[in-house]
């Protein structure tokens, strides 16, 4: 079937006419798998006013694949659903200077979800809660797009080469570099440097895309300086002015995207206003997959 979609600029598609939410049985097995190629093909799907609870968020995660565990809680469980807040379990906004408010500034760096892990996301589901009166908004811009832009030469250098994503240096303390603060309370969280290709294979679409993010450490097998040097150069090339989607949000939206062609990043806003929003991502199927041409 085909969904009604209008085109974002200068990437994704708004959908309309959809309701995700599990309101008389959800989206029929038909209308999801269109979902899933529209998102494969596109890259970002928005759906506007859906307002889904935490239950029909989860529960449209669950249908796409298995879901990533988020953290461990303090019962030692992985809850699969994300929050992404500055407010405090009591009702009030955390203080600008507080802990917990790190995560909220490391997302402001361009970046793909959880490319610390073995297998990363397959896709990501954003859905917003409360929305400040200004700022918060992100940022995307298309991995595979960049690579198209590529020279045939740039493209050839960069296949077999792994980028070293070290989701630790993304902790380390802006007033002493040197040091790394925790990245969670429970020791038994650990997120080891992981190796992944800076030229990968999607595995529906069998396209190629960059696979890049801020946080990287450079590539493996070459002096620092230069690796990160190109990491930095590839992000660029894939985040100019021209290529980025900025994605105002408003309560009720959803954002569906391909964690494995996508990068983004977080806007900054006014730490006074309340901004929550609820994430889920669903695990990917394998590793990523080395590009070979």
């Amino acid at each position: 079937m085909d969904l009604e979609t209008r085109p974002l600029d200068p990437i994704g598609v708004e959908i309309h006419g959809l309701s995700l939410g599990e309101g008389g049985g959800g989206p029929s097995e038909e209308t999801l798998a269109a979902l899933r190629r529209t998102v494969v093909d596109e890259g970002l799907a928005l759906l506007r006013g859906q307002r889904l609870t935490p239950d029909e968020q989860v529960a449209l995660g669950c249908r796409l694949g298995p879901l990533e565990p988020m953290d461990l809680d303090r019962d030692g469980r992985a809850p699969v659903l994300g929050i992404l807040s500055n407010v405090g379990a009591d009702g009030a906004i955390l203080a600008a200077d507080d802990p917990r408010m790190r995560l909220v500034r490391i997302n402001e760096r361009w970046h793909t979800d959880s490319a610390f892990r073995e297998v990363p996301a397959s896709f990501s589901i954003f859905t917003a809660v409360v929305v400040p009166e200004t700022g918060g908004d992100t940022f995307f811009a298309s991995l595979e797009r960049a690579w198209q832009t590529l020279s045939g030469e740039d493209r050839k250098g960069l296949l077999g080469l792994n980028g070293i994503h070290d989701y630790r240096s993304a902790y380390r303390s802006e007033a002493d570099p040197a040091s790394v603060e925790p990245i969670s309370s429970d020791p038994r969280v650990d997120f080891p440097v992981r190796l992944h290709p800076i030229a990968r294979r999607h595995p529906e679409s069998g396209r190629t895309s960059l696979y890049v993010a801020e946080h990287m450490g450079g590539v493996e097998g070459w002096p620092e300086a230069r690796g990160r040097a190109l990491v930095s150069r590839l992000v660029a090339v894939a985040t100019h002015e021209g290529a980025v989607y900025r994605h105002r949000w408003r309560a009720g939206d959803v954002l569906i995207w391909d964690n494995r062609t996508m990068i983004h990043r977080a806007q900054g806003f006014d730490p006074r206003h309340a901004r929550v929003m609820h994430h889920v991502r669903v695990a990917g199927s394998e590793p990523p997959i080395p590009a070979s041409r």
